[in-house]
């Protein structure tokens, strides 16, 4: 695959207000500006679709998305 992948640093909720449950998702670079600026549905690499609304860095991340992104790094 071509597209690059925003990666972070894994984060954990610090706010006892915080959904439980809720992850932040890997996506590819390309997504970011149609999810977050124009509002459209996107596909994380685990598979989930979702238009993102939250701040990714308050969740901690997506195991599935990781274990995507680390077998797309293993193959390159």
């Amino acid at each position: 695959m071509g597209s690059d992948v925003i990666e972070r640093e894994q984060t954990r909720p610090s706010d006892p207000d915080l959904e439980e449950g809720k992850v932040a998702h890997i996506i590819r670079k390309d997504d970011q500006m149609r999810g977050y600026v124009l509002g459209e549905e996107i596909t994380a690499l685990c598979g989930e679709k979702f238009i993102p609304t939250r701040d990714p860095y308050q969740y901690p991340v997506c195991e599935a998305c990781r274990a995507a992104l680390t077998t797309m790094n293993s193959s390159d």
